[in-house]
């Protein structure tokens, strides 16, 4: 009778530690889910891309670095040279501290990919100071890139000319691949008073690092 009671108190005793144990767990993993499911940073939509070196580029596989993505055409009369200079300036500042190609990416991906061959985009990106160390110029079809801008909330037309026209914005992507700003070149380049330093583009960038 005796041994009966203290195997009783036993159970009583390692019973309630482990209901609390078992409670915690499960509050745990309901934190972690409602954190992950409710996150207020969207997934960048995944895509595989032929660079100017004719290697395969997919958002998962430069994960693990903080990305630029920039939708531009190398025949663009307008936006698209500023943009892809205003980006070199901040590739500049960024090899400064060693960033650049170590921790941070810049994805340049062509929506006229008939007239932008690889050896076009090299070119183009030359002129513009971009370093192809860190600096992929990509290409793919051409209706699955507009596509894929609209998932980014980047509108592609083309008219019966065969004329583009695109947003002039800017994808910032964290290391995980989440979308965490859309950055407009022209805050950064348009004539006034108040265009925002180069500073602030940079810091965008490496707030994420």
């Amino acid at each position: 009778m005796e041994q009966e009671q203290k195997t009783a108190v036993s159970r009583k005793r390692y019973t309630f530690p482990l209901i609390v144990l078992a409670v915690c767990l499960v509050l745990g993993g309901y934190i972690l889910w409602s954190q992950n499911s409710t996150s207020k940073y969207p997934k960048g939509a995944d895509f595989s891309y032929t660079d100017t070196d004719g290697q395969t580029v997919t958002l998962k596989n430069t994960n693990g670095n903080v990305r630029l993505l920039y939708f531009f055409y190398s025949y663009c009369p307008d936006v698209c040279p500023p943009t892809t200079f205003l980006m070199s300036q901040v590739q500049d500042e960024l090899k400064k501290t060693g960033d650049f190609g170590k921790d941070v990416e810049f994805l340049s991906v062509t929506i006229d990919p008939t007239r932008d061959t690889p050896e076009r985009m090299k070119e183009f990106g030359g002129k513009l100071g971009a370093d192809l160390s860190g600096w992929k110029f990509l290409r793919g079809d051409e209706k699955a890139t507009a596509e894929l801008a609209k998932k980014y909330q980047i509108l592609v037309t083309k008219d019966e000319e065969g004329n583009f026209g695109h947003m002039n914005l800017i994808v910032l992507l964290d290391k995980k691949g989440r979308i965490r700003d859309w950055i407009s070149a022209n805050d950064y380049f348009a004539n006034g008073k108040d265009n925002l330093p180069l500073s602030d583009f940079v810091k965008k960038i490496t707030d994420l690092l």
